[in-house]
């Protein structure tokens, strides 16, 4: 048996003006009692945050949001370093009309 168990404390999102009440509804902060590693950067802390779909985690470059490309499955841990957006896929183009360049 393990010295210590790893355990989580997920915790939903407070109503806050600032984001759409859809996106507030699907964000989970979650704290963990170790410190374990952010999924997008490596960095380890004991207090993350996730989503309850899939999500890009985006990183603050040039003051510029980032996106690195990867989808994270839900539940996945990312560090408060990174701003979430759900990886909903672009809506199909109706018929009769050209998709954007």
């Amino acid at each position: 048996m393990p010295d210590e168990l790893l355990w989580v404390d997920i915790r939903e999102a407070k109503p806050n003006k600032l984001f759409p009440e859809e996106l507030r509804e699907s964000v989970r902060f979650l704290r963990y009692n170790q410190h374990i590693a952010c999924a997008e950067c490596g960095k380890k802390a004991r207090i993350h945050w996730t989503m309850l779909c899939e999500f890009l985690a985006k990183s603050l470059g040039s003051f510029v949001l980032v996106d690195s490309g990867l989808v994270h499955p839900p539940l996945t841990p990312v560090c408060r370093d990174h701003p979430l957006a759900p990886a909903w896929p672009e809506p199909e183009p109706k018929l009769g009309t050209t998709p954007p360049e």
